[in-house]
């Protein structure tokens, strides 16, 4: 059916009369985009996805509490307003010659404003405040600041929502907007178009849901305004893409106007496919699919038929390398299958555990969904589409919008390649990701979307401190207000952690919970259901001992006579790991070994590696694939494993790495993660040298109370105490661990909150004090959660700030001056011959965290610059290197960044792998 088009001597609608986009170039065919045009292209965008997305239909009904067609009604309205704001002259004068076009009665009228006035106004805040100060006769206390106006309050969070669409929702007591006193002869006619916009929509979408505007919207929570606000600016991104062509001629009637509004779908529908959000997901879930040929189910996966199928939060205790990772893949699944979610959010502890995981989810997402998968790595390679987006061109503004035009914003979050995880169909990443969904930066809630249209996955989620708790109890209340699920995964959790956990899913615990094993907790709808293998006994996992031995060290470093074992096993053809906690005592160790190697001629520096996290990101990846391919699963090449070899790591070897070691040394740690660190001992099925033929873990114990900077790494002194008596006890006893028993036996008493008969005074004191601290961090995370403040920057160094607790490590970006004045970076990059787009990957994957006690002195580094980057300009002297004062910077390809110098008294955080100058 034709559309009538309008001429221009015929009557135009007031709210036709502005423009919404504009071209930069000079005047040409439809240089221009009529602003009711461009507010129906995002309001289609969100028909199309909604009419394809189950998850979302599902989730407005259960954020609105609606029936779907009056939530679809409401969504719909309010998307279309995103851009309120933009009915004003301020914006309006930001392309003059379009202004006078498209409005010549107002435009030829003596309206002053100064550049100020024009630059400074931002749409999406103001368009909050134009909408209370056009509709405020529907506000019976007439004072949007009264908390006692509930009206006021229902519409507030739906407009507050869509305003926010470029980056931050704003707050009801933002100050009143109006023009300058020589432009007030335009506010009575801007307001009689934003009114007019107003009951067009009225028409467009509340009447088909059987809705008007004399009907409140529900009240929408903070935490349901993420949807809302995420949803409306991805459709902002789309319907500002260059899939949808300019129009300039105005529509007379409303039903014209929605024949022009039905024929925009093709336009959407190419930029949803171009995008790859949108999800086709096979058939016939079941977890045989995901594994290799022949296998079958085993241990947890024989329980994934009683699962019900619901939004719902589980928690998969199982052993290391019993088949988690499927499980949770393949109720996902079933979960997509139903509807429930459209994609998979896979979140684990380090970049490492991340990049292993990725190829391992490369043949479930061929086995998941149809078609091309989007399946996105935290740094983004492999089957990303990026025909999404050009972000070369993107990023650069080509409207008058400048830096709030939505397609430049869309640029800008998805330069950053960890971001993309969140609109593909399996977003892989680590934790640090997920958990800044809840705090206060820029378009938070587009990460809060994509989580929550997601089956979010969280893996060793035992291996996270009090601070990050309490930010993930936030995560996870928030994806059940948007009707999202989660799974979440640990070989085995402390009572206390799953009670956390089901208290933030709204749950009350099951007193059975934490007692049998392997075991699957389910909670939904309130109450809380386990699943054991009683009903599977030949499915229960296959006991196995690990043989103890301690060895004594006050600086829990490995002896002489243990050093020459070590180098023994290696000539004898085992492959042998030493974890440590720091990565300084890494680096010394490594190097201590490799002059042992160097000097034997049975023995060959190839045959000794080192891998912690103080790595650029290439040189990471490198340092993770030679791992891989020397300890992994499937060795490369298939005789690496002939010859014996040495690994010197931290802690990044210990989670979701499928590694397999014949003997393992490691410093003490809390017995969660000594018995993660014992799971890569005899991981497969092999031959093994002789003597070797049996687990043996070494621990490195000192012989004292004084657990020194190990104690600063986890925080509780109590944890590595009881588990020093335990091993001491077992070690006594010449008895071996038991697995999967001992994981109840052993971490139960551990982290109970009763005091042990024999427990030291000073450990109990220490106990306390990390208590009142805990309790401390996680009122810290539940502040930030709810500030209200101003938005920060969504980078790297952000995220890791607000991600973890204590003292932040900092972003240390290494570079040589350039000839021509600029930056040339470790990878060689020269950032002078970069666009914006690459310049983002550039620095990122150049960047390397360092503890942020290394720049606590003046004079010992730089001050980070206005992004938390600290430029650290080096020389070349066969090592990469910078002197500052009596301090010498490093880095090695193979060692990593380091520094040395006079010792250097500090406090690392809690968790992760921070260093203290140290020797063994």
């Amino acid at each position: 059916m034709p559309v009538h088009i309008a001429k221009r001597s015929e009557q135009v609608p007031n709210y036709f009369k502005f423009w919404g986009k504009a071209r930069k170039d000079s005047p040409s065919f439809n240089h221009y985009h009529l602003l009711p045009y461009h507010s129906l292209d995002v309001a289609v965008v969100a028909n199309s996805w909604w009419a394809q997305s189950p998850s979302i239909r599902n989730a407005f009904k259960i954020c609105t509490g609606l029936p779907e067609h009056e939530a679809k009604g409401w969504v719909l309205f309010f998307i279309a307003l995103h851009d309120y704001g933009k009915w004003d002259l301020r914006f309006q004068r930001k392309a003059y010659e379009v202004w006078l076009e498209v409005n010549p009665e107002l435009g030829s009228l003596n309206l002053p404003l100064s550049e100020h006035a024009i630059k400074n106004y931002l749409h999406g805040p103001e368009g909050f405040t134009l909408f209370y100060q056009d509709n405020e006769h529907r506000f019976p206390h007439n004072d949007w600041l009264n908390e006692d106006d509930k009206k006021w309050a229902q519409w507030q969070g739906w407009i507050s929502a869509v305003a926010g669409h470029h980056g931050h929702i704003p707050e009801s007591h933002i100050d009143e907007s109006h023009l300058p006193s020589p432009c007030k002869a335009a506010e009575l006619p801007l307001k009689e178009a934003r009114l007019e916009w107003i009951e067009v929509l009225e028409i467009l979408f509340l009447h088909p849901a059987g809705l008007n505007l004399d009907n409140d919207p529900p009240m929408l929570e903070r935490q349901n305004q993420v949807m809302l606000a995420g949803f409306c600016s991805v459709c902002d991104w789309l319907g500002s893409s260059h899939y949808f062509p300019y129009d300039t001629k105005p529509q007379i009637t409303v039903n014209t106007l929605r024949i022009w509004y039905q024929q925009r779908s093709e336009y959407a529908n190419q930029a949803l496919t171009a995008a790859g959000v949108l999800s086709c997901i096979k058939a016939g879930a079941s977890v045989e699919k995901l594994l290799a040929d022949g296998k079958q189910p085993r241990q947890v996966q024989c329980l994934l038929d009683q699962l019900p199928l619901m939004q719902t939060l589980t928690l998969i205790e199982a052993s290391t390398g019993s088949g988690k990772t499927e499980a949770a893949l393949a109720y996902a699944w079933k979960l997509l299958e139903q509807g429930l979610a459209d994609s998979i959010v896979f979140a684990l502890p380090t970049q490492a555990t991340a990049n292993a995981m990725f190829s391992r989810l490369e043949r479930a997402a061929d086995a998941i969904f149809q078609h091309q998968t989007n399946l996105v790595l935290a740094h983004g390679r492999a089957k990303y589409q990026e025909a999404f987006i050009n972000l070369k061109q993107a990023i650069k503004p080509q409207t008058h919008q400048g830096a709030e035009e939505a397609w430049v914003q869309c640029a800008e979050w998805l330069a950053q390649s960890r971001k993309r995880v969140f609109l593909g169909q399996i977003g892989v990443c680590t934790v640090d990701q997920v958990l800044v969904s809840v705090l206060p930066i820029r378009h938070k809630f587009v990460r809060g979307f994509g989580i929550g249209r997601s089956v979010l996955i969280i893996d060793e989620v035992h291996a996270y401190d009090s601070y990050m708790y309490g930010l993930l109890a936030g995560v996870l209340q928030q994806q059940k207000a948007a009707g999202g699920s989660a799974i979440l995964l640990s070989a085995t959790l402390p009572t206390y952690q799953k009670q956390a956990l089901a208290d933030a899913w709204q749950c009350e615990p099951h007193e059975s919970m934490d007692h049998r094993y392997p075991l699957i907790t389910s909670c939904h709808k309130g109450l809380v259901q386990t699943f054991d293998l009683e009903n599977h006994p030949d499915q229960k996992p296959t006991e196995h001992q690990v043989k103890l031995e301690l060895c004594i060290d006050d600086q829990l470093c490995p002896n002489e006579a243990l050093m020459q074992r070590i180098v023994q096993a290696v000539m004898d053809g085992a492959q042998v790991c030493v974890v440590c906690n720091l990565v300084d005592v890494a680096q010394n160790l490594y190097q201590m070994f490799e002059a042992r190697f160097s000097k034997s001629p049975l023995l060959a520096t190839d045959q000794i590696n080192l891998f912690h996290s103080r790595y650029t990101f290439l040189d990471r990846q490198r340092k993770e694939q030679a791992v891989l391919d020397t300890f992994g699963a499937t060795p490369k090449p298939n005789n690496a494993r002939e010859k014996g070899h040495l690994l010197i790591a931290t802690q990044v070897v210990e989670q979701s790495l499928d590694v397999d070691f014949d003997w393992l040394i490691t410093q003490l740690c809390p017995v969660d993660l000594l018995f993660q660190r014992m799971g890569r001992l005899h991981r497969h099925e092999r031959k093994r040298p002789c003597e070797f033929e049996a687990r043996v873990c070494t621990v490195l114990v000192p012989d004292s109370l004084n657990y020194q900077l190990h104690e600063l790494i986890y925080g509780n002194s109590r944890v590595l105490w009881r588990t020093h008596q335990l091993l001491k006890e077992a070690s006594a006893k010449e008895r071996e661990i038991t697995f999967p028993s001992a994981y109840r036996e052993w971490i139960e008493p551990v982290y109970q909150n009763d005091r042990w008969q024999d427990e030291p005074e000073e450990i109990t004191a220490s106990f306390d004090a990390y208590s009142e601290e805990a309790f401390a961090a996680k009122c810290n995370a539940k502040q930030l959660m709810n500030a209200s403040m101003n938005p920060l920057s969504d980078d790297d160094s952000t995220v890791s700030v607000l991600t973890r607790d204590g003292e932040m490590s900092l972003s240390i970006v290494p570079y040589w001056a350039s000839a021509n004045g600029g930056r040339i970076l470790l990878s060689g990059a020269d950032l002078n011959e970069l666009d914006d787009s690459e310049r983002f990957e550039a620095i990122n994957v150049n960047t390397i965290p360092v503890p942020s006690s290394w720049g606590k002195k003046s004079g010992q580094l730089p001050e980070p610059d206005q992004d938390g980057l600290i430029w650290l300009e080096m020389t070349d002297s066969g090592q990469t290197s910078c002197l500052i004062a009596d301090v010498s910077y490093f880095y090695d390809r193979n060692y990593g960044f380091k520094r040395q110098g006079k010792d250097f008294p500090c406090r690392p955080r809690k968790t992760g792998e921070l260093s203290h100058s140290s020797t063994c």
